[in-house]
């Protein structure tokens, strides 16, 4: 088992279940949880009221069974999670030319760069089609608080363009969200 003393958190990830297509949710959870640093109770009530909120909307079969798209991160990040529990959700590549993959990387390094309460949700294709959380950036992998357990991506397989070859995993710069609490100006940690 992973140790997750590097975020100060101490206990792994909620992960979801086998059969069900809800890791944009768990991204949402794991995510509030890093930056807050919220309770199991806490946690509980905010997948509850994420829950509701589908359920309520006729939409929990279809996310159920086929996940989450884009679009709807974002409403459920404005309408569910809300300012109160993270007060900042940019997505800093949206409606720019899609970074290569140096660019890209540097820009999440320099987002989590070691300060407290931040959160990155990844969006990935290819080899996963799969909403995640980094939990770490090193300069050869992306170290991650994953609800399918997932641990690591190494950035020699990893791209921003299309799967070729070893690089299976996509990165999707337009479908990440740059997480945190912090008063920021987000295009601060641009290269």
């Amino acid at each position: 088992m992973t140790n997750y003393t590097r975020l100060g958190i101490g206990y792994p990830p909620f992960q979801q279940g086998g059969l069900d297509s809800l890791c944009g949710l768990y991204s949402i959870v794991n995510a509030e949880r890093i930056i807050n640093h919220s309770s199991d109770e806490e946690t509980q009530q905010l997948f509850d009221d994420l829950i509701h909120y589908l359920s309520r909307r006729g939409l929990l079969t279809k996310f159920l069974i086929g996940g989450i798209i884009h679009t709807e991160m974002l409403v459920i990040l404005k309408k569910v999670v809300g300012k109160k529990r993270i007060s900042n959700a940019e997505i800093r590549w949206r409606g720019v030319p899609n970074p290569d993959l140096t660019t890209f990387w540097k820009s999440m390094q320099n987002f989590l760069d070691g300060t407290p309460g931040r959160a990155i949700v990844l969006g990935l294709q290819g080899y996963h089609d799969h909403w995640t959380v980094i939990e770490k950036i090193t300069s050869r992998s992306i170290l991650l608080y994953d609800s399918a357990l997932i641990k690591r991506l190494p950035r020699s397989r990893c791209t921003t363009v299309y799967a070729a070859g070893k690089r299976q995993h996509i990165l999707l710069p337009a479908q990440t969200y740059f997480l945190s609490n912090d008063d920021i100006n987000i295009g601060q940690y641009d290269i």
